[in-house]
């Protein structure tokens, strides 16, 4: 197959390492830039050098975040104040490099919580309140007055003269996708909501795509974090010259109809997005290739890593479950977006499929943080897989290794270990975390504890361990971790 050079968003495992893994269900590569080069939570990456970097690729194509490659980072394009003209002379790098280039951008996202961790320091005081007040300003888009808030005028200032400049940035982008620099342009919706300044922008961007006749190369959808997996499986069907057939399926009739937390859309148009810009086709199942599966947002307020249930309803797991279960027998490759709750997997529908090998038999497996992480990142592996099938050049052994991946990070970890270890530390759901230098052994031990517990009882993917020692907290918080897995006999 092909090699890659990706640009990730930022340093963290799913955006920098998560690409690599789906590339090799299909016997591709994908090369990354330096660590240093890279942003690392607020400290950003190099801008400047990741151009030089990519224009210096020997490469069959390119995955680049358009946040990392002109202000440093997702987070930097929160922080940094780098001129328009600045960024734009950084993206000249996309002429230079290796082609056909697959781009994303993302929307600023607004998250409705006091936490400044990856916002602005005034977000600790009035994260809160600009939530509300972007609410606001969504729905008085219009009218000739401004809602009321109790935000400081120089806040709110600061805020949209932010969001104005990244939307100036993302104008461009589509200007790049119309010009042909860019094959592919995703626009993402970070962490938004149905109404919301950031859905707006969404909103406007997709109109000027329309107007501009350049729906053919730009999509737009919920999500962020899984897009370079997402592209880079793009890069895969391209270089095939394969587009997967991939019907979806889901137990519930009306599931696909939900719109899940932290999402603008229903799930279904996330869906159709998620696969275009994966460059599969979704069809009736009587012609498809492959199926995914999807477990579908459920009610209420319930999230793995903000407000972590006690249990889980038996009952639409099971349903799942039984459609898995029933498309395996059928001899389907199978991919399972598990959306039920945010930040996390269901422990009933893994525990459930885990009892008679299913899990293992699945082409794909994803169920971390928001819908569109969950779906794109299945959906990636999903058409990995199958141009792996129709080349020759599937690797089963890389199959194996992410679908495992996938279990301890997104329910051995986040909805099983994660609670645990957040509760027995006292930390607030609400809010990141921090873990010092001097906790980072002990926590990350007990970490290691916590998913070898749960890796003995699910026994989902035997063969393969979380080799000792390997954990570790990329962003010295215990949000997210990184892990190695190794042969294990």
């Amino acid at each position: 197959m092909i090699d890659i050079a990706l640009v990730p968003l930022d340093d963290r495992p799913v955006c920098r390492t998560l690409p690599g893994l789906v590339a090799a269900v299909a016997g591709a590569r994908v090369q990354t830039p330096p660590a240093d080069l890279l942003p690392a939570q607020r400290q950003p990456g190099d801008p400047d050098r990741l151009a030089h970097w990519l224009v210096g690729r020997r490469a069959d194509a390119a995955v680049v975040a358009l946040e990392t490659l002109g202000l440093g980072g997702l987070i930097a394009s929160r922080l940094r104040d780098d001129p328009v003209a600045a960024v734009l002379g950084r993206w000249a790098a996309l002429a230079q490099g290796p082609t056909p280039v697959y781009a994303a951008t993302v929307v600023q996202r607004t998250p409705d919580a006091d936490d400044a961790g990856e916002e602005p320091d005034y977000w600790a005081r009035h994260g809160r309140a600009l939530h509300a007040y972007s609410a606001a300003l969504h729905h008085h888009i219009g009218t000739p007055q401004l809602p009321e808030t109790d935000v400081p005028a120089p806040i709110r200032r600061d805020f949209l003269r932010r969001r104005q400049r990244n939307h100036v940035l993302n104008q461009a982008a589509l200007g790049l996708a119309a010009d042909g620099v860019l094959d592919v342009l995703v626009v993402g919706a970070d962490d938004t909501a149905v109404a919301a300044v950031g859905t707006a922008e969404w909103q406007w961007l997709w109109t000027w795509a329309g107007w501009l006749e350049i729906t053919d190369r730009v999509l737009a959808h919920p999500g962020a974090d899984e897009i370079g997996a997402v592209l880079v499986a793009r890069a895969l069907t391209a270089a095939a010259g394969h587009a997967p057939r991939i019907a979806v399926a889901c137990a519930d009739p009306d599931g696909l109809d939900r719109v899940a937390r932290y999402e603008p859309v229903p799930v279904r148009a996330g869906i159709a997005s998620q696969a275009a810009a994966a460059g599969a086709t979704v069809v009736d199942d009587s012609s498809a290739d492959a199926v995914l599966v999807v477990h579908p947002p459920q009610p209420g307020e319930a999230d793995w890593a903000t407000a972590p249930p006690p249990d889980t309803d038996p009952a639409p797991a099971a349903h799942t479950a039984e459609l898995v279960r029933r498309l395996l027998g059928q001899g389907r490759p199978v991919a399972l977006a598990d959306c039920a709750l945010g930040n996390g997997a269901d422990p009933r529908l893994v525990a459930d499929l885990a009892t008679d090998g299913s899990y293992a038999r699945l082409a794909g497996f994803a169920g971390w943080n928001t819908a569109g992480n969950t779906i794109g990142s299945a959906l990636a592996t999903l058409v990995a897989y199958q141009v792996g099938r129709a080349g020759g050049t599937l690797d089963e052994n890389a199959a194996r290794r992410l679908l495992a991946h996938r279990l301890v990070d997104d329910h051995i970890w986040m909805s099983y270990a994660r609670p645990r270890l957040r509760h027995e530390r006292g930390t607030d759901p609400t809010r990141h975390d921090h873990v010092t230098d001097a906790e980072t052994a002990a926590v990350t031990g007990r970490v290691e504890h916590l998913l070898r517990e749960r890796w003995r009882q699910l026994d989902a993917v035997p063969g393969l361990a979380v080799r000792p020692g390997s954990v570790t907290l990329p962003w010295h918080r215990t949000y997210e971790i990184d892990f190695t897995l190794e042969d294990h006999r």
